[in-house]
């Protein structure tokens, strides 16, 4: 079924567009925001309609040529239609929209911090196709669409992708369709290339072809990862600091604008703050963040190992990582360390209930929550709000150009308790207005088996999801019985369940 004339009045995050008739609302495929265009139905939804545009009608103001000849079929950009200055428009109505719907804050303005609009990115993945070509998913997609360069990427990754693409060429070449996925990270110097293979009968012709290259090259398989040449990290500059970052340690991806990000955090916090950073890493926004005093926690023992070094690099003398999970905190432990502000950084999923309550229960007087995610942060907002913590400033931040994804920092403080009366309201998961925020456990069996060919259970999806912090709603048809022996997931799904998360946008 065709509708004709539809107006397109906002994006979502994963890009389609939003057209509302006949008190309807439809989200559209390749549909660009502002413009009039006839679009075809292709799905019927309780909430909403799902469609595709077949013709443009009439041209967006906001429209700009798309320098990228790629961009109508690749997933990787979103909004490269669109000029900047309405790309940061469109990122300050998704913030304040989800303020209003989920914590039920009103903003009149709220400043998104700008970045460069090409050439930013420090690390990009690529899939492999079976002859060695480097390629992104087709926007909506599990295809793959062959590509030359990417306008994202920073100068020394275009510089080098053809040179990348030659190697990935020359292993399939004599191993066809045993190459995955190639994840490229550059600082100003190096490259650094993680390669997911498919078959570790490779690796000994790999070691021995590239064991000199001048490229740091690492191997992920199913059961370890290897180092082939070079190193298995780069050091970053980062606001007058170097940080050391492994291959699977979490960097933010604009070196430009997470500069912005760390000097807007250190303003909200202000002078002679000890910090603890709850889910640390390798603690590269601690210590940019705060000189002096730092305490960080982070589950991940070889990230803590990063962290440490870190901070004798950069000189630090009052610090301390430990390898906890974040609930190992407590008033008592707060009190101890002399801690006088929190900094959280969670996944795209947000932080735990249980986290937001133990937070609460510290009676920490500032907290500085650095999002990629803004429904997610209205949400945590709101149940912040609800144990007696107030919304100071928020500020956008430009990370993720041409795309509709955008990083935020907010500052909550604590309110006089004499004065506030806690009121425990909370708001459906559903009332998340992006759609890619959560995807269904179907969902996400439907993409495993698609790309895999392998069956997964909820269990084991269950489990994957609280490895990385997200977070799952009770189960009510588990077992009663006290002792139970429970099927842990195999290697080679979790590898799967993990692609389908990041796939659908719910990990980094």
């Amino acid at each position: 079924m065709q509708i004709k004339d539809i107006k397109i009045v906002d994006i979502l995050q994963d890009g389609r567009g939003v057209g509302k008739a006949d008190s309807k609302v439809y989200f559209i495929e390749n549909a660009s925001f502002g413009e009039i265009c006839d679009i075809e139905i292709t799905n019927e939804k309780k909430n909403f309609i799902e469609a595709k545009k077949i013709k443009t009608k009439k041209q967006s103001c906001h429209y700009k040529q798309p320098p990228c000849p790629y961009y109508y079929e690749c997933g990787g950009c979103s909004i490269m239609d669109i000029n900047y200055k309405s790309q940061i428009k469109l990122k300050e109505n998704l913030i304040k929209n989800a303020l209003l719907k989920s914590a039920k804050i009103q903003l009149e303005d709220i400043e998104v911090l700008q970045s460069k609009e090409f050439y930013y990115r420090n690390k990009i993945r690529l899939q492999i196709t079976k002859d060695g070509k480097l390629a992104y998913n087709k926007k909506y997609s599990n295809d793959l669409i062959e590509i030359k360069d990417c306008l994202l990427a920073n100068d020394l990754i275009r510089e080098n992708l053809g040179k990348i693409e030659n190697i990935s060429k020359e292993i399939s070449k004599n191993y066809p369709n045993s190459l995955e996925e190639i994840t490229i990270r550059a600082n100003d110097e190096e490259i650094l290339l993680n390669i997911k293979i498919k078959d570790e009968k490779i690796i000994p012709y790999i070691k021995k072809q590239y064991k000199n290259s001048s490229f740091n090259i690492n191997l992920i398989n199913k059961k370890e990862k290897l180092n082939i040449s070079g190193k298995d990290y780069l050091i970053y500059n980062l606001l007058d600091k170097k940080f050391k970052i492994s291959m699977n340690d979490f960097y933010q991806v604009n070196d430009y604008m997470t500069e912005k990000l760390y000097k807007t955090a250190k303003n909200f916090l202000g002078e002679d703050q000890k910090v603890l950073d709850l889910f640390c890493g390798s603690a590269t926004s601690s210590i940019a963040i705060n000189d002096d005093h730092v305490v960080g926690i982070e589950i991940n023992k070889n990230a803590i190992k990063d962290a440490k070094e870190n901070a004798k690099i950069n000189g630090l003398k009052d610090y301390k990582f430990i390898a906890k999970n974040a609930n190992y905190i407590d008033h008592k432990f707060i009190k101890k360390e002399k801690i006088d502000a929190i900094v959280v950084d969670p996944p795209r999923a947000g932080l735990d209930k249980e986290i937001i309550k133990t937070i609460a229960k510290t009676k920490i007087k500032k907290i500085v929550y650095i999002s990629c995610n803004p429904q997610t942060l209205a949400r945590d907002i709101n149940r912040f709000q609800n144990k007696g913590y107030k919304l100071e400033k928020i500020k956008g931040c430009d990370m993720f150009s041409q795309t509709m994804h955008v990083e935020t920092v907010a500052l909550l403080s604590k309110l006089d308790i004499d004065k506030h009366i806690s009121v425990e309201i909370e708001l459906d998961e559903m009332d998340l207005t992006s759609v890619e925020s959560k995807a269904t456990y179907t969902q996400i069996k439907e993409y495993v088996w698609n790309k895999f060919q392998l069956k997964v259970s909820t269990l084991y999806i269950a489990q994957i999801k609280r490895k990385y912090g997200i977070e799952l709603r009770e189960h009510y048809n588990k077992s009663k019985k006290e002792k139970q022996n429970i099927p842990q997931c195999t290697p080679e799904k979790e590898e799967a369940i993990t692609d389908a998360l990041r796939h659908f946008k719910m990990i980094e």
